[in-house]
């Protein structure tokens, strides 16, 4: 490929925080390799001069804000994500620069009860650059919601993550089968395309176009 869009377009970055460490509340497999790949597709979209917009999943200590049936711990509080805590915070490998938009969220989509359309309206933006966790949860609700909105959405697929490789997997290929206008990248690809050289990665064509099996989400994959 040698086309990438880069005009009227934004980086959003989703709950890369530290409750996703091993030692955390909410642990991503793999999550050390997917921060190097996430930094990497940052220092790429920085050099290009896109806006970039971080999520983090933020939650009062109280659990006042929290989802009526979440899971607490005996004084009523959240098990992840309180804000002002360790876990919460942005990790350092990929913290905002000055300029950066940091947009907090109660819910699992970062279109849900935020200020992030208001913020996307006002850069007059219609292409976002995803990465961030967990496919399956944050991730997937945020790109449908997109999509919902005629955003245009670009993956990049190793800077995204979940518990286990099989979810993320899964959940990429559920997204691609859907994302009208869009395309995944990795983190490698993603630095080419936006120096405007020949690039690899996938484009929506047709809708369905992953109908995996359990047998068959490997080989898929492998074809984003």
């Amino acid at each position: 490929m040698t086309a990438f869009q880069t005009e009227r377009t934004a980086v959003l970055v989703i709950d890369l925080q530290k409750d996703n460490f091993t030692d955390g509340a909410w642990p991503v497999a793999g999550y050390e390799q997917l921060l190097t790949s996430a930094r990497d597709a940052l220092t790429a979209v920085r050099g290009a001069g896109l806006p970039v917009i971080y999520t983090r999943h933020w939650l009062a200590e109280t659990g006042a804000d929290a989802q009526r049936h979440e899971p607490r711990d005996a004084r009523g509080a959240p098990l992840h994500s309180v804000a002002g805590t360790r876990g919460a915070e942005i990790c350092d490998e990929v913290a905002p620069a000055e300029r950066d938009v940091v947009i907090d969220k109660t819910r699992f989509s970062a279109l849900y009860a935020t200020r992030l359309e208001t913020v996307l309206t006002q850069m007059a933006i219609e292409h976002l650059i995803v990465l961030g966790v967990w496919s399956e949860a944050c991730v997937q609700s945020t790109v449908y919601d997109a999509v919902w909105r005629d955003y245009r959405v670009t993956l990049v697929k190793d800077a995204c993550g979940a518990a286990t490789d099989a979810v993320h997997k899964t959940a990429m290929l559920n997204m691609a089968n859907w994302l009208y206008g869009g395309g995944v990248v990795t983190a490698r690809e993603l630095a080419k395309a936006l120096a405007g050289e020949p690039y690899a990665g996938w484009r929506f064509t047709v809708p369905n176009e992953f109908p995996f099996t359990l047998d068959s989400v490997e080989a898929m994959y492998e074809r984003l």
